[in-house]
Parts: C-alpha cells; structure tokens; sequence
C-alpha cells in the first residue's frame, strides 16, 4: 500500500511539473498591445514631455540657446546616462575579479532511515547488517572559498577593455554635443533670419496674390494679350512658390529651434542676435585643421579604444591556453547527531587545463588578432574620410563666403530697383502691379541674402566640427545652466578669431596648465569693428587621456 502511494504521488508530482512547463511555453508567446495601451503611454509620455518644459524668459542668445540644448535636451541626456552606464560596468567588471565566496545552508527531512547493508568485495558475501550513519532529519551549512589566477587574469583583461568602452562613451557623448550644437547653431541663424522676414513676408504674398488674381480676371474679360498676361503670371506664381518654400524652411527652423532648447514648438521665440554679415578668413592653414581632426575627431578617438579593446581579447585567448591554477577552501557544519566531527574545514588547491583549448587556442588568438588588424584598417580608412570631410568642409565655407558676395550685390541691385518702383509708381510712372512685382523681387533678395548670411555662418561651423573641436568638454558640468551659458558665450567669444588648440608641443605632450595655449587657425580680415561670431566656433579641451 505504501508503495502505492509513492507511486499516485509521482504521478501526480509530475502531472504538475507538465501543467507548469505547458502555461509557461503558453506564457512565452509574445502577443501584440492593444490599441488602448499604446494610447495610454503615448498620453503619458505627452504629459512627460509638457511637464518638463523648462520656461524660456528674456531674449535667447546663441550661447543660451546652445546652453539649454546640453541641458534639457533628451538627446543630450542619453548621452549623458550611457557614460554612467559604462562606468557603472567598470565597477562591476573589477568586482569580478575578486575570489568567490559562497554560503549555503539546507535542511532535509526524510520519511525513514537512510539505511543500507555492505557486501564484501573479495567474498561477495553480505558483511554487515542494515545501517544508516545519518539521521533521518537533520541541517547543514557551509561557507566556501575559491579562486582560480586564470578567471582573475581574464576578468583583469576584461575589466580593461570596459574601462575603454568607457571611454569610447565619453567620445561617444562628445560626437552627440557636437552634432546637437552643429543643430541649434543652424536652426537658431535661420530663425534669426525667419525673425526679421517673415513679417515682411506674408504682407507681400498677400499683394502678389491679389495681383495674379486680378490678372487671372483681366485674362478672362480679354483685356490684354493672352501671351502678355500669361507670362506676367507665370512669373508671379515662380516668386510666389519661391517665397512660401522660403517661408516654410523659415518657420520649421523656429519649431526645430524650439523643440532643441526644450520649450513648446509654439513658443515665441525673441532672438537677440540678428544675423549680421560675417569677416571672411584671410586664409586657412589646412595642414593644421587635417592634423587638428586627425587628433580631435571623436570618431578617430573611438576607433582608437576599439582597436585596444580588441587587443585585449588577445591576451585572454593566450591565457585560456593556460592552466588554471585555484585555490579553495571552505568551513562546514552538519547537525547530524551520528556525526563525529559536527564542525569541520578543509582547504585545497588544484590545476586543471582545458585540452580542447589548445586546440582551438591558435585559432581564436589568430581571430583576435585579425579584429586589431582589422580596427586599424578601419581607422585608416575613416581618417581618410575625414580628411575628405576637413577639405570639403573648407571648401564649402569659401563656396559660401563667395555666394554671400554674390547675394549682397543682388539684394542691393533689388533695393534700389524696388525704390524706383515706388518712386515711379508715385509719380503715376508706371502701374500699382510693377511696384508689387518690384518690391516681391526686393524681397526675395533680402530672404536670399539672409539665408545666405546663415549658410556662411553654418558653413563655418561645419569647418570647426569637422575637425572636432568642441564647444565644452564632454565631461562639463551642465546641471548649472547659469555657468554653461557663461561658459558656453566664452567659449564662442574665445573662437572669434579663429584659434586652434596648441598642438606643436613635443610628441603631443600636454602639461596640465598647457591647455589653454592657442595657435591660429585663420587670421581674420583686419577692420576697425570686432569680427562676427562663427557661430559653433568653439574651444576644444586637451585631449582625452588614454587609459594603457
């Protein structure tokens, strides 16, 4: 009977065991939200957002503006966390070095005696009776100790190549400040510009489509040459189209500026600085930016940490090869009352090799060691790409310098032609249309020549990016908006005149107080009146020292 009983419990034990793998390979099926839970955190996440708008009082400088993107900006942010991220890693990686040390503790309770008889070896015959030498319940305990050099030497490796991924977050953060300032500086010039023309924007298209709806009716009642009138009004809808895609751009870099420095995207925005014409770089000394972004590219940098971190796993390789030589120990207790020695400890040490290792050891050492090879390459290759990307950059500047020449002359030849107009059209000279047709033109002029104003300034700020100078250092402290704005407004105003970090030391050797020496980039054109601020001109740190 009692071994019937064993038998239903099995049964009915394993029963169970089968119900809860069946819910749980159920449970695993992955099943799609509903419409209602995704409506739910988008709301939530609206209210998110809104609720960590940070008030905007007082006109926005560039430096402000730039300030508030490093501060409140999410982007920014992200940035931010993965670096405590990886040095949270770091911690954890050296604390894997430490030996283990492990406490357990059970209790069992049996429904009879573990007992058993003996048979002799040599005769086969049964040499004592049934025994047992432990009590039916009874509970244990133990503290153990081990360590072995091998998994030490390979969490060190380990441990280094997260304190390189580290930096390769640091660099990383740097990358991400440098494309969100290279965003606010772009979209702050052309709300500088949307600032001062869209109010004299939308007053104009009115006019323009007043006028083409009155030639679409002088069209239909046969006043004037069909010919005449349809190419009056083709030109009118080519200024018309011009002027609203200039709009457009206008009015989305008001709503990107405004979502970058973290306000709403209907916020009036009063820029303090307007766009003013800028001094063209005398000349460039492009062997200097090609070295400056040589050294500075976060890109470069990261490449760099890559390639020591996968040198590190050549050195784990080698030593998997190796015996692995540990030491343990531990302390026991035992409340078995048949027990002798309750209480007792015992230490050792052991050497053990993995045989499949040495095998298979050449060839993962050959492997990562291809990985370095194959970083190195990979850097090379993306300094050539930068380089590519300086000398464009240059390019582009002098490209836009040249344009700002050209859209200068034009706006001018427009503004006196639009004065005419309107003198003529007093004077009854000439018709109401041509003073509008005139005065649209002037206008487009003025909206090119502003753009353009804004394109040289960004061209020039793609110049400072390219070769990765940074505007604050990727460890700066942004928690003091105060302090970043000021720091961030010094910065600019220490860039105006176009000056590089001194990088002529021997072997690029920094002292500690050597980082604020500075060689000029590009002298500007001298004149009686400061130069303009080149917009994302910044001041870029020592560079980040290597960890080995």
């Amino acid at each position: 009977m009692q071994q019937i009983n064993r038998s239903r419990a099995r049964l009915a034990s394993c029963a169970a065991l089968s119900t809860i793998v069946f819910l749980a390979g159920c449970g695993m099926r992955p099943k799609p939200m509903p419409l209602a839970e995704h409506i739910k955190r988008a709301d939530a996440d609206h209210a998110t957002i809104e609720a960590h708008y940070v008030p905007l009082s007082g006109d926005l400088t560039l430096g402000t503006a730039i300030a508030r993107a490093l501060k409140f900006n999410y982007d920014s942010q992200v940035a931010k966390l993965e670096i405590n991220q990886q040095e949270k890693q770091l911690d954890l990686a050296l604390m894997q070095m430490l030996p283990r040390l492990s406490a357990d503790a059970g209790y069992t309770d049996r429904s009879n005696n573990n007992a058993a008889e003996s048979i002799d070896e040599f005769s086969n015959q049964r040499s004592l009776d049934y025994s047992y030498s432990e009590m039916p319940t009874h509970g244990s305990g133990d503290i153990s100790f081990s360590w072995n050099a091998m998994d030490a030497g390979i969490s060190y490796f380990s441990a280094r190549q997260q304190a390189f991924r580290a930096l390769i977050a640091v660099e990383r953060r740097r990358r991400a400040i440098n494309d969100l300032v290279k965003a606010v500086t772009t979209n702050y010039w052309e709300a500088a510009a949307a600032q001062v023309m869209l109010p004299r924007l939308d007053p104009i298209i009115h006019d323009a489509e007043n006028m083409l709806a009155a030639s679409q009716d002088a069209g239909n009642a046969h006043l004037q040459s069909p010919l005449t009138l349809l190419d009056y009004q083709q030109n009118i809808i080519q200024i018309l189209g011009e002027m609203r895609r200039i709009k457009d751009e206008l009015v989305g870099a008001q709503i990107q500026l405004a979502s970058l420095i973290n306000v709403p995207q209907d916020t009036h925005l009063n820029l303090a600085t307007h766009p003013q014409d800028v001094q063209p770089l005398d000349h460039m000394d492009m062997p200097t930016l090609e070295r400056m972004g040589l050294v500075m590219r976060p890109e470069l940098r990261m490449e760099v940490y890559q390639q020591k971190v996968d040198r590190q796993d050549v050195y784990k390789e080698i030593l998997k090869m190796m015996p692995g030589i540990g030491a343990i120990g531990n302390g026991n207790f035992d409340s078995n009352a048949l027990l002798y020695h309750h209480i007792w400890g015992q230490i050792g040490v052991r050497a053990t090799i993995n045989l499949i290792n040495m095998i298979q050891g050449p060839r993962a050492i050959a492997v990562a060691k291809g990985n370095v090879r194959l970083s190195e390459l990979r850097r090379l290759a993306l300094s050539v790409a930068i380089l590519a990307q300086i000398n464009l950059s240059a390019q582009k500047y002098v490209t836009a310098v040249d344009f700002l020449k050209s859209s200068r002359q034009i706006n001018n030849v427009s503004l006196q032609m639009e004065q005419l107009a309107v003198s003529a059209s007093a004077a009854g000279a000439q018709s109401e249309a041509n003073r509008v047709r005139h005065q649209m033109a002037a206008l487009l002029g003025q909206l090119e020549y502003s753009r353009s104003l804004a394109h040289t300034h960004q061209a020039l700020a793609d110049l400072y990016a390219s070769i990765g100078a940074d505007l604050v250092p990727a460890n700066a402290d942004i928690q003091d908006l105060t302090h970043l704005t000021a720091q961030v407004e010094h910065s600019i105003s220490q860039w105006e005149d176009g000056r590089l970090p001194d990088l002529t030391l021997p072997d690029n050797v920094r002292s500690p107080d050597a980082g604020d020496k500075t060689v000029p980039v590009a002298t500007p054109v001298p004149q009686a009146a400061p130069p303009a601020s080149p917009v994302a001109q910044t001041q870029a740190p020592p560079p980040v020292p290597q960890a080995g």
